[in-house]
């Protein structure tokens, strides 16, 4: 997790974002290792967070956050299993 923490902050530093831009979805090819090796379905950078989706559901699906604050993951915080180095899990919820 502590690969994929580091590899999140530089896609966060990498892709900033601004008032009229929301997201930034990183195109399969720049993947960073620690992070392709979770079989992403998607990468997206959102304000505050990466949001690593490994199964998509309409309900928000499976994956990977990685968020300084927990207060910044997309869905309700109740929802995500803390992993480690600010690197969260979440399913269905």
């Amino acid at each position: 997790m502590k690969a994929v923490a580091a590899e999140s902050q530089h896609l966060m530093a990498t892709y900033p974002l601004s008032p009229s831009t929301q997201r930034a979805d990183i195109p399969k090819g720049k993947w960073p290792p620690a992070i392709a090796q979770l079989k992403p379905y998607s990468v997206t950078v959102l304000q505050g967070m990466v949001d690593i989706t490994t199964k998509p559901f309409f309900d928000g699906g499976l994956g990977y956050g990685y968020a300084p604050d927990k207060q910044d993951l997309t869905m309700l915080v109740e929802c995500w299993s803390e992993l480690g180095h600010s690197v969260y899990w979440h399913g269905p919820c």
